[in-house]
């Protein structure tokens, strides 16, 4: 598998998520937001992977959402 997704953070202003993967084959990290899946700038590949994974997106299956940090940051304690 080349792709997978490391984790998405629901926006508080629109319905879209922001979303970061981890390429493997490339050995980097790629953040965007679900709606620029449609866009061109995206490869193909990744857009297939990606709209195989939206159902799993859009019920927060990968939100980050701070809560296992209880709002303190773990370097100020």
């Amino acid at each position: 598998m080349r792709y997978d997704i490391m984790f998405t953070v629901k926006s508080s202003t629109n319905f879209n998520r922001k979303v970061t993967v981890m390429d493997f084959k490339k050995a980097r990290q790629i953040t965007f937001t679900t709606d620029e899946i449609e866009g061109d700038e995206m490869e193909d590949d990744l857009k297939e992977y990606m709209r195989d994974q939206l159902e799993k997106i859009e019920t927060g299956y990968w939100d980050y959402t701070y809560s296992h940090t209880k709002g303190k940051s773990s370097l100020n304690q």
